[in-house]
C-alpha cells in the first residue's frame, strides 16, 4: 500500500487537529426556555372575552419560578393571582381581568431545565371588539321570531279556520 504526499499528509493532519480542537474547547450552548405557542396568539388578534393567556414553554423548568405579567394598552397589570404551570402538557396560564380593547402586552419569566439561567420573553396582541353586537343582533333575533309569529298567529293562520 502507498502512503499519502507529504503535503496531502500534513493537510489532513492540520484538519484533524483543527476539528478536535473545536470539539474539545466547544462549551454547550445552555439552552433557555422558549415560547412554542399562546394563547391569545403572538401578534394576534382576539375579540372581547379573553379571560386568560396560556403559553407552551420548551425547555423550562415546571418546578422553577414562572411569572406572567399581562399589561393592558395603558400599561396597567391586568393579571389575576399566579400562574398555573402544567408540567405534562408544558404549558402555563394565567387569569386577566376582562380585557379592554387595545393591544396587550405579556411578558413571561421562567426557569430552564438544564439550570441554565431564567429566560424571558415579551409578545403582544390586540383584543377589538366584538362584530355584529348593536341593533344587527336585534334585527335578526326580530327576523327569527318575527315570521314564524306572523304566519301562526295571521288571522285564518294554523289555528283552524272554523270550517
Amino acid at each position: 500500500m502507498r502512503s499519502l504526499p507529504s503535503p496531502i499528509r500534513t493537510a489532513a493532519v492540520v484538519v484533524l487537529l483543527t476539528l478536535l480542537a473545536v470539539v474539545a474547547t466547544a462549551t454547550s450552548a445552555g439552552a433557555h426556555a422558549e415560547l412554542l405557542e399562546s394563547d391569545p396568539p403572538v401578534g394576534g388578534t382576539v375579540t372581547e372575552g379573553v379571560d386568560s393567556v396560556q403559553m407552551t414553554l420548551l425547555a423550562f423548568d415546571p418546578d422553577g419560578p414562572v411569572s406572567i405579567e399581562v399589561t393592558d394598552p395603558a400599561g396597567t397589570d391586568v393579571t389575576v393571582g399566579e400562574p398555573r404551570v402544567d408540567s405534562r402538557a408544558s404549558t402555563v396560564e394565567i387569569e386577566v381581568e376582562p380585557l379592554d380593547v387595545g393591544q396587550h402586552i405579556v411578558h413571561w419569566h421562567a426557569m430552564a431545565d438544564d439550570g441554565d439561567g431564567e429566560s424571558e420573553g415579551t409578545f403582544t396582541f390586540e383584543v377589538k371588539q366584538a362584530q355584529g353586537g348593536g341593533w344587527g343582533i336585534w334585527l335578526v333575533w326580530l327576523f327569527a321570531l318575527g315570521v314564524p309569529a306572523a304566519i301562526f298567529l295571521r288571522p285564518g293562520g294554523r289555528r283552524g279556520s272554523g270550517r
